[in-house]
């Protein structure tokens, strides 16, 4: 019988391919700063694997951070082989999976091994959880990368979305859900109602499984289909202990809980994904009412302030930027937000042009898909490796006209998190930034330059380790 995907499959996975994929801390961590600060330590010297702490100080569950470390890790998460993933190719399989929803099917208790332990009332205590302090100034200990799980009171569709947790008490988790999450907008439709809404918080699954949390469709659109999509099997879900949801069996804990919809707490600050403290906020609070979770539970962990935090939802960032520009410049060829760095403020997009103005025309369709931090578009033509920084930049260098191809516009909903927007101009206007488009694509109706590109057959055959003594790849 077939094994069910999850996250210990993945693992099993990334073992086998060794250190650049999977590396295990070899001593005790403090959860206050030391996880984060390895975390930073190994991206300081280009090394972004899966991190295993076996050994947590104040609990006995071990701890698993970094899973999203690389834009690689997608691909593997996707199905593709490690060592052997096209950049290019991610998103295409992303788009490809998110498109094939695949309805979840419904186990028994007995079947599901999130039930192995069941902790109801003062036993569900946080405290037995690994939970971390990762930035100095946070405000306390946040779960970063809960799936949590509620139901729309008037279409019954339920609702999965990544939000941010600070732990309030034992018993106790904030939950920041902002007015234009989904998440925001059902918890404000119970507040009209003055009726509690029930919450189901799931940790550690299968990294595909994760990614559908981030998918970036419209309200009415049930994340667990997605998530089977994405993962290439239907979801298998159990029924809540105390709270009328599902919630994945193969996940490694569950934390179940009610939110009162009219009663808010403070939450932050919060080391954020564009490398910044961002301001104290309101958030919701969630009562705790159960923890189930596998016997040998392990504990999944993100750092915001990681570029982690960025790559965990780019490719549902990219995959609605690019369906916005293909509506319009049916040629486009791809989409990357360089999530490398430490923001994604930041896009490229390449087209094969076929008309004036098309690059503008890109830049415009890409700037327009709302909620998203992007506010700097730079649009190539097709022999541009958009995954390549430095074949960007060579673009930019060689085909741009400043004061014909860049174009500002100006005074623009913009994004509460972006640092550069923190002048007191735009704090009064709420948020109001600046978008720029920068069109790198080669005139049309002009003589240009061939660009020099190595014969590809050569460049297909010749191995770095068959003609350099000791090279390793």
């Amino acid at each position: 019988m077939q094994r069910n995907r999850d996250l210990r499959d993945f693992l099993e996975l990334i073992r086998k391919a060794g250190s650049r994929y999977y590396v295990e801390a070899s001593q005790r961590l403090d959860p206050h700063l030391e996880v984060a600060v390895l975390q930073h330590k190994l991206f300081k010297i280009d090394r972004n694997p899966v991190i295993y702490c076996p050994q947590i100080a104040g609990s006995n569950l071990p701890l698993l951070t970094n899973m999203f470390g690389s834009f690689e890790l997608l691909g593997v998460a996707l199905g593709m082989q490690p060592g052997r993933v096209d950049l290019a190719e991610i998103l295409h399989e992303y788009r490809r999976r998110e498109a094939d929803l695949k309805p979840p099917v419904t186990v028994p208790a007995a079947g599901a091994p999130v039930k192995e332990r069941i902790l109801l009332d003062e036993q569900a205590d946080l405290g037995i959880l690994p939970i971390t302090h990762h930035a100095p100034l946070d405000s306390g200990k946040f779960i970063t990368i809960g799936n949590l799980v509620c139901r729309d009171p008037d279409t019954g569709i339920l609702n999965v979305g990544v939000y941010r947790h600070e732990v309030k008490g034992k018993r106790e988790l904030g939950a920041m859900l902002l007015p234009y999450h989904h998440g925001g907008m059902i918890a404000r439709r119970y507040a009209e109602l003055g009726k509690e809404m029930e919450v189901a918080l799931f940790l550690g699954h299968h990294p595909a499984v994760v990614l559908g949390s981030m998918h970036r469709g419209s309200q009415d659109t049930d994340e667990y289909e997605v998530m089977g999509g994405l993962l290439g099997e239907p979801l298998r879900l159990v029924r809540c202990e105390t709270v009328d949801l599902p919630v994945p069996a193969d996940a490694e804990i569950v934390i179940e809980g009610v939110i009162d919809a009219r009663n808010m707490v403070r939450d932050g600050p919060f080391g954020e994904f564009a490398d910044h403290y961002g301001e104290p906020r309101d958030a919701y609070l969630i009562k705790v009412k159960a923890i189930t979770m596998r016997k040998d539970a392990i504990y999944h962990d993100l750092d915001s302030a990681h570029p982690e935090h960025n790559f965990a939802h780019v490719l549902g960032l990219e995959s609605a930027i690019y369906d916005s520009v293909k509506r319009v410049v049916p040629t486009v060829k791809a989409v990357n937000c360089p999530a490398s760095g430490k923001a994604i403020f930041l896009l490229y997009v390449s087209i094969k042009k076929t008309l004036g103005g098309q690059g503008k025309l890109a830049g415009l369709a890409a700037l327009s898909v709302p909620s998203y931090p992007v506010k700097t578009c730079i649009v190539v033509d097709d022999d541009i490796d958009v995954f390549d920084e430095k074949h960007v930049l060579w673009a930019l260098a060689t085909r741009m006209v400043p004061g014909r191809d860049i174009t500002i516009i100006e005074n623009c909903a913009g994004n509460a998190l972006d640092p550069a927007a923190f002048d007191e101009t735009r704090l009064k206007m709420g948020s109001m930034q600046d978008y720029m488009i920068i069109d790198a694509t080669k005139p049309l109706a002009l003589p240009t330059p061939l660009q020099i590109v190595p014969p590809a057959d050569l460049w297909k055959k010749m191995k770095l380790e068959n003609y350099i003594k000791g090279f390793v790849p």
